[in-house]
């Protein structure tokens, strides 16, 4: 599992003249490296050293080559110390086992152990206690926090986060605001409530962005609402509504879905997570296996043939905007069971399956197991959309309802959320010109509803 980690950047005087420029504009800075693996899904921690001093910190991204054996380092989110720290006081402070590490990076730049980076973050913070809160992101106190959480709470949190960053991704959104995740005071009650701009609210865009979906005036009484955001591009004015509504405390919940709307396209498209299992395979190779008969996925089924049949009796589409590829809006996802980790913004791979496809594979002779049952492996589900394509498809609607089946689908939602499940119900609205924006509302400054 990837996490986050740190890096000693090195400048010589003329780079930090350079460096301290960028600063001063609120530009980023980019510096050549010798060549490092570091997943760009996960937060990178920057020291920047100059004369034996750390003088600053921000966020790092690996670029690419910058001649052979060097990587272009990319630092952005660059906060100045209040008062420069001398690399010996920083290593006077680490744990013996760390030291010698933490020194050799500092001396000569690089990446910083696991271990290495979390005495480090200590040590700074106890040197220099007005350091920001992206340290504070990364203390001892944070992980201990997520730890004291329930497995079940942890496992529920890992499925909302999920949909959550399908959701942006499908968007075209990035995902980086994702990380400033925190565990707030207690049990969060929806992935969201760790988000420092979403918490429950009464806020006129999230108002106005859920009401454009077909039919949410009949439905919101049965709404229970544990956390919105907006997730707004600041170059292109395009955003992404997300609640994340459910009937029953985390540790209560059964899994999540994702119910996500374009309304450029009045599309809707519906994704249910599965979790796979890990066993041995024919070889002893261990494999990712999903193992049927599931009783509550059969149940699922059938509540969504019940719908397909309903939206299926809607005229036929005749505008070029609501042509699909296919107009079954309902898509497994099966995955390895999600791990819950915050930094990682990073979509786990999987295998999206069309219902229609599904109800074919479980019936292929395939994928019947040794004991009787049935399982359905990456190498037997014979075909899938992976994370990309699937964003692709149906980032233009080229899958999901059409107009006028989106008009009844206000029973698909009020059922699923009747089913102990979280319920993430993301709204892509159309673009705003210019002259429609208006004055835009921070949610950080409004007051959460009570």
């Amino acid at each position: 599992m990837a996490r986050a980690s740190g890096f000693a950047v090195l400048l010589s005087k003329d780079r930090m003249t350079a460096f301290l420029e960028c600063v001063a504009e609120e530009r980023s800075f980019a510096e050549p490296v010798a060549d490092f693996q570091h997943s760009r899904n996960v937060p990178l921690v920057c020291f920047v050293v100059s004369a034996r001093k750390v003088t600053h910190f921000g966020l790092g991204r690996r670029g690419t080559r910058a001649g052979t054996g060097l990587s272009r380092l990319n630092l952005d989110r660059v906060e100045t110390l209040s008062e420069p720290l001398s690399v010996q006081r920083i290593i006077n402070r680490l744990p013996k086992r760390n030291a010698a590490s933490a020194r050799k990076r500092f001396e000569s730049g690089g990446l910083l152990t696991d271990k290495g980076f979390a005495a480090v973050i200590e040590a700074i913070r106890q040197l220099a206690p007005q350091a920001s809160s992206l340290l504070e992101r990364f203390s001892q106190a944070r992980t201990e926090r997520i730890q004291r959480l329930s497995p079940k709470a942890k496992d529920n949190l890992a499925q909302q986060k999920e949909a959550v960053l399908t959701a942006l991704s499908i968007a075209g959104l990035s995902r980086d605001s994702v990380q400033e995740w925190s565990p707030p005071d207690g049990t969060p009650v929806s992935f969201l409530d760790g988000l420092p701009t979403a918490r429950l609210r009464e806020d006129q865009m999230v108002i106005n962005d859920l009401m454009k979906i077909p039919g949410f005036s009949l439905i919101q009484d049965r709404v229970s609402v544990t956390g919105a955001a907006v997730f707004e591009s600041e170059e292109t004015s395009e955003r992404l509504t997300v609640i994340l509504a459910n009937r029953l405390p985390l540790e209560e919940q059964t899994g999540t879905d994702l119910i996500y709307f374009n309304e450029t396209f009045q599309s809707f498209v519906m994704v249910q997570y599965k979790a796979m299992e890990r066993e041995d395979g024919p070889n002893g190779v261990p494999q990712a296996v999903f193992r049927l008969p599931s009783p509550q996925l059969t149940e699922e089924i059938t509540r969504m043939d019940a719908l397909l049949a309903t939206i299926q009796a809607c005229p036929a589409n005749t505008s070029h905007d609501g042509y699909r590829l296919t107009e079954n809006p309902f898509f497994l996802k099966l995955c390895s069971r999600l791990v819950f980790n915050p930094d990682d913004i990073g979509l786990v791979p999987g295998m999206y399956l069309p219902l229609d496809y599904w109800k074919l594979l479980v019936q292929s002779p395939g994928i019947p197991g040794s004991r009787g049952g049935l399982r359905v492996t990456f190498e037997n589900a014979g075909r899938h959309f992976d994370n990309s394509s699937f964003t692709t498809i149906v980032s233009k609607a080229w899958v999901g309802t059409t107009p006028s089946q989106s008009d009844v689908l206000k029973e698909a939602i009020r059922q699923t959320l009747e089913t102990g499940k979280a319920v993430a119900i993301a709204v892509k609205p159309k673009k705003l010109d210019a002259a429609s924006t208006g004055e835009r509302i921070d949610l950080r400054e409004i007051t959460p509803h009570e």
